[in-house]
C-alpha cells in the first residue's frame, strides 16, 4: 500500500529496485556455479572461465511456462513473482543467448513455411 508522504514511497521503491537488482545478481551467480551456461540449441558454451553476472542473461524457455515478464523489466515486482519467473528460465551467457534467439527464429520460421507448404 502506499504511503501518504511521496518522499515514502520513492524510497520504498528505491528499496525494492535494490533488492531485486541483488537478488537477480545472486541467483545468477548461484545458477552459473551450480550448471554454467546452457550453451546454444546446438552446441555447448566456448566461454572459458568465469562470465560476470552482467554478461548473464535469463533465457525464457517456452516448455517451462509461458512468458509473463522480462526479469530485467521486474525491479518492482515481489521476490516470490521474480522467483516464479525465474524458475521458467535457462541461464546462459550474452552470446550463447543472442544465438538461440536467432536460432529458435529460423527453426519458426521454416515451420511457417513447411504449414504453408502443406
Amino acid at each position: 500500500m502506499p504511503y501518504a508522504d511521496n518522499e515514502k514511497n520513492k524510497e520504498c521503491k528505491r528499496k525494492c529496485r535494490q533488492r531485486n537488482k541483488e537478488y537477480k545478481r545472486d541467483i545468477k551467480l548461484q545458477m552459473f556455479k551450480e550448471h554454467g551456461c546452457g550453451g546454444t540449441l546446438t552446441e555447448p558454451c566456448r566461454w572459458q572461465g568465469d562470465v560476470p553476472p552482467v554478461a548473464l542473461h535469463f533465457d525464457h524457455i517456452k516448455e517451462k511456462g509461458e512468458k509473463k515478464n522480462n526479469i530485467s523489466r521486474m525491479s518492482n515486482h515481489a521476490i516470490e513473482t521474480v522467483k516464479k519467473e525465474i524458475d521458467k528460465c535457462e541461464l546462459v551467457c550474452a552470446n550463447c543467448h543472442s544465438i538461440r534467439t536467432e536460432q529458435r527464429r529460423l527453426i519458426e520460421e521454416q515451420e511457417n513455411e513447411n504449414k504453408k507448404i502443406n
